[in-house]
Order: structure tokens, then sequence, then C-alpha cells
């Protein structure tokens, strides 16, 4: 960093009042040192630019982890809420994890000339969708993410279908070529790609799912994962009681509140943090949608019992979003049987858009294991065997911040114990540590 950006990275934290433990704060891990050149690093800084990227895409202030960390290799999973027994892991400096996830178009407006471009996010899914069934969204803007030129053809199917698969990324279909013919069968007669993108680390369903819905990304969302801090500080889960709303609606809860609720509006996943999708509460009072918790092939029952109810069975656009899980060769098997049922009830008006949230793996006793350990050590050196971590998601722990002001200590102590936290060898496992707050100032690296 050059003196004078650092200049202006003090005079702004300056002119905001942060106090001087803020700035000791920000010499934490191994990211504040000279060189031989005196070239300061600032938390965060050193880490290579496309994470850092990915990082802050994922990260909302004050509902994200009060303290981050990068991994020196993909040895961590999960965190101490793991969803569905899927662990994502911690973001990490060599060996992953990967950002990329499948996307696919098919069905009715999608343009069988249509090529996608070499970069495809998440979050141009819902303006893609909104774009072929006619539909302006309001305050385009507050999203990232922008509809893909081409892939419409003009017609205006009656039914979307979203289908996710959740905890897969491309690697993990590249590596089981056989295990999904049916996608691959979409791919081939609609438009798809394996070089899709999460845009956002780290690889937590619910923030991904999110991510398809809103068509922003979580910095703009502010759904960062299956756990969050509400508006009055207190750790919640995703979508359930006393959880923040998303900052901005899903392309549903738009369509929904322009057409007056006349849109059918429905979702079947195996977990109440997967509502991303299709939102909900955004439009306060105003809410019918049709939620259904299903799992396996009850996915698929409550699926075909939805779309019985009259999805696209008028000119009014109506929305299914279905969350599978399992393993990659049943989900293909529903997919074809969802899609199937879809195509009955509208009619073929449909169009259907499929995409992964991120490779994640089964929860282990090991990883769970691991998690533990790590916050045991976190405590003893951070608070000297208080219960300071209130909760850990991949690449992040939350603080209790009561704790915090009765040990008269500041979340600097906790950055500072993970740097010592090491593996079974004594190798230490962080790469880098740091309070949110740098991820806030990263413009300034």
């Amino acid at each position: 960093m050059s003196g004078r950006r650092l200049l202006v990275l003090f005079l702004v934290l300056g002119a905001i009042g942060l106090p001087a433990g803020v700035l000791r704060a920000a010499c934490a891990g191994r990211s504040c040192h000279s060189d031989s050149h005196g070239t300061v690093r600032i938390p965060f800084c050193p880490l290579p630019d496309n994470l850092k990227t990915e990082i802050a895409a994922g990260y909302r202030e004050g509902r994200s982890p009060d303290v981050l960390a990068v991994t020196t290799s993909a040895t961590l999973w999960g965190g101490t809420e793991d969803r569905s027994g899927l662990a994502a892991a911690w973001p990490s400096v060599s060996g992953g994890p990967s950002t990329l996830v499948p996307i696919v178009f098919w069905g009715t407006g999608v343009s069988k000339a249509a090529r996608l471009p070499s970069v495809v996010g998440l979050d141009q899914i819902a303006p893609t969708l909104s774009t072929i069934i006619g539909f302006r969204r309001p305050h385009p803007d507050v999203r990232a993410g922008r509809p893909l030129r081409g892939v419409g053809d003009g017609a205006r199917p009656r039914l979307v279908v979203e289908i996710a698969w959740t905890g897969i990324g491309s690697g993990q279909l590249r590596h089981t070529p056989g295990a999904w013919p049916y996608l691959r069968t979409m791919m081939r007669t609609g438009v798809g790609t394996l070089d899709g993108d999460t845009g956002s680390l780290p690889l937590d369903p619910a923030a991904t799912l999110t991510t398809i819905g809103t068509g922003g990304l979580p910095f703009q969302h502010g759904i960062t994962g299956t756990l969050l801090r509400n508006d009055k500080g207190r750790l919640v889960r995703a979508w359930g009681p006393h959880s923040p709303l998303s900052v901005i609606a899903t392309l549903a809860d738009d369509l929904d509140q322009a057409m007056k609720q006349r849109p059918k509006i429905g979702l079947v996943a195996p977990n109440t943090a997967d509502r991303g999708i299709i939102g909900g509460n955004w439009y306060l009072k105003h809410d019918r949608d049709a939620v259904v918790i299903a799992r396996g092939r009850g996915a698929v029952h409550a699926a075909r019992r939805m779309l019985a109810t009259g999805f696209g069975h008028d000119e009014i656009p109506d929305i299914l979003a279905v969350v599978l899980e399992g393993t990659i060769r049943s989900m293909d098997a529903r997919t074809r049987a969802i899609v199937s049922a879809a195509v009955r009830a509208s009619g073929g008006s449909l169009v259907v858009a499929v995409a992964g949230t991120g490779e994640a793996r089964p929860a282990a006793r090991s990883q769970e294991a691991a998690i533990s350990r790590l916050v045991s050590d976190v405590d003893s050196a951070a608070a000297h065997g208080a219960r300071l971590v209130s909760g850990v998601v991949p690449g992040g722990l939350f603080l209790d911040q009561r704790e915090l002001a009765k040990l008269g200590v500041s979340g600097d102590a906790a950055v500072q114990a993970l740097m010592q936290v090491t593996d079974g060898r004594g190798r230490r496992i962080m790469d880098d540590s740091f309070q949110g707050f740098a991820v806030s100032f990263a413009r300034y690296c």
C-alpha cells in the first residue's frame, strides 16, 4: 500500500472517531508488517485479489461474523450450525473452495442459439428469468446481477421453475460425469455452463439461494449465511423466528407485488433457511406463498401436489422453486421428475433454471471435532476459558458481545487467538484473521 493511500485510510478512521484500539486491531495476525521497502500492510489486504473480492461480496456489516479468517489450506469445514448435514469449506489461500457452479436455462423463452459468456453468476439468474417472462423489476440498481443477453427468444412462459442443487459445485459434476444425464440433456437442448460462479464466499446455501432469488450478492441482500445477526444483535437462523429481512426483494416478491398477489408462488425445500430463493416477507402483510418442507423423494411428491393446484394454468406467470439435497445422481433423477410434472401442469409453457449452491461435504464427526477444538482454543487463549465464541460459520466467528464487555477485551483477542490455532501436527491453520471492519475498508488496499 502506498504511503498516500495508508494516510487516507488513517484519516478516514480518525474522521469517524474510531478508538486507537481499532488501529491496533488492524495489525492482527501476519498482515501488519514492513518489508524492505517500508510498505505497510493492513488486515485483509495481503490476500489474493479474487479471494478478497469473494469474501467482500459475502460480507454485510452488522450481520456477518465479528471475526473472519482464511485458512492456509482446505482443511477446515463447517461450523456449529451445519444445515441439513452439509459442511462448507472455510475460505483458503490454497486448495479451494471453488466458487464454480452449474447454471442451466431450459424451456419456453430460451433461445436455442444462445451462448453464455465466460463469466456467469448466480446473481444473473433472477434478472434473466425476469427478462424471459417479460417482467420489469423495480430498482434494478440495488442488485449486482444483470440479465444475460441473448438467452431469451421473446416467448413468454406461464411458469418459472427454479431448481437448486444444494451443496453442489462444478468440480463434483466434473468428477462424476455419468451421474447427471438429465442435466446434461438440459444443457444440450437449452443453454448452460459448468463455469457459473456463486460470486461470494462462504458457500453457505442460505446465502447463495438468496443470491439466486434476489439477483443480488450477500453484501446487498444481507442473508450472509445460515447464522447471522439480526437488527437487535441477536444471533439467529436465516429465515427463522426473529431473522432479519432480506435487504432487497426477490424476483418472486416483486412479481407478487406488481401483480397484486395473483401469481402463484411456491417453495419445496428441506430447510426453512432455504427460503431466500423465493423470499416472501419483503413486502409486509401481503404474502401468501405456499411453502412445504420436504426431503428426498418427498420433494418430488410435494412439487407434484403443488403444481396440481393451478401453477402455469393461465397467462399470469407463476414461480415454483424446489431445493434438492442428496447425491448428484438422485438430484438429477428428481429434477427430471419435477420438470416432467411441470411440463404437464403448464402444457409445456415453462422455463426452468437449475443451479448449484456451491460445493459442500456431508458433515462428519472429524469436522465437528475440529470446529469444537477451534472454539475451545480461541476461548482458552482469548478469554482464559470464558465462553467468548457464540457461533461458528465457515470463515468466521460470532462473539458474545456481553462477554467481551465483561472481560474488557475487544474482538482482536479472538483474532490473535485464531492465529495461534494449530492442527494435530502443530501447523498453524490460519493464514490470516481480521475483524469484520477490515473488509469494509478493503477499498483502501
